[in-house]
C-alpha cells in the first residue's frame, strides 16, 4: 500500500489552488465545503470562480503562478494546463514541505485525492491509488446507490443510541459490546 488513507480538517486553514479553470473550479468548491481559506492563483477564473471572489469567498490572485504565493499555505492543488507549471508548482510546495496535488499527476503530488460520498456525517473514500481514477468513479457511483442511503440513515439512528448509552451506562466495554451487537444487526 503506497499511500495512507486520512481524512483532513482543513477548517481554517490556507489553501492554494493554482489555476482557473473548470477543474480548478472542482478543487475550490470542495475545498469551501470544509471550511478551508481558499486562494485561487490565476489571471482568469471561471464566471463560478469569479462570483465566489465577488462575494468574499475566495481569496484571487490575478497573477500567474509564482513562488512566493505558496509560503505558510497547508496545502496546494495544482490545476493548470501546462504541465510544466504543474511540475514547477509540485517542486517549490514539496521543497517548502508543503502537502501538494497536482491533477492527473499522482507521481508528482505527495497525496492523492479519492473519489469519495459525503452524506451528513458518513464519508467514504474510494481510490484506485490513482491507477484508474474512472474505476473509483464507477465504484462510487455504485455504492451511492446500493449502500448509502440506508447506512446514512443507520448512522443518525447509531450515533442517537450512542449518545443516550453514554447517560445511561457507565460502563465503557459494556457499552462498546451493544454499540457492536447494534451495528451487527439489521435494524
Amino acid at each position: 500500500m503506497k499511500y495512507y488513507p486520512l481524512l483532513l480538517d482543513l477548517k481554517g486553514k490556507k489553501c492554494i489552488v493554482v489555476g482557473g479553470g473548470r477543474v480548478a473550479q472542482r478543487k475550490v468548491y470542495s475545498l469551501l465545503k470544509t471550511g478551508a481559506l481558499v486562494r485561487v492563483i490565476s489571471p482568469n477564473l471561471t464566471q463560478n470562480l469569479k462570483k465566489l471572489a465577488r462575494q468574499n469567498k475566495i481569496y484571487w490572485i490575478t497573477s500567474h503562478y509564482q513562488k512566493r504565493y505558496i509560503p505558510n499555505s497547508f496545502l496546494v492543488i495544482a490545476a493548470v494546463s501546462d504541465k510544466k507549471i504543474n511540475s514547477k508548482i509540485s517542486q517549490d510546495a514539496q521543497k517548502a514541505g508543503i502537502l501538494v496535488n497536482v491533477v492527473d499527476s499522482p507521481e508528482e503530488s505527495n497525496f492523492i485525492v479519492p473519489s469519495h460520498i459525503s452524506r451528513g456525517d458518513l464519508i467514504i473514500s474510494i481510490s484506485t491509488s490513482g491507477k484508474v481514477p474512472a474505476l473509483s468513479k464507477r465504484i462510487r457511483k455504485d455504492l451511492t446507490k446500493l449502500l448509502v442511503p440506508r447506512y446514512s440513515k443507520f448512522l443518525k439512528t447509531l450515533e442517537s443510541i450512542r449518545k443516550d448509552l453514554k447517560i445511561r451506562c457507565s460502563e465503557p466495554r459494556l457499552r462498546k459490546k451493544i454499540l457492536n451487537i447494534l451495528t451487527e444487526s439489521k435494524i
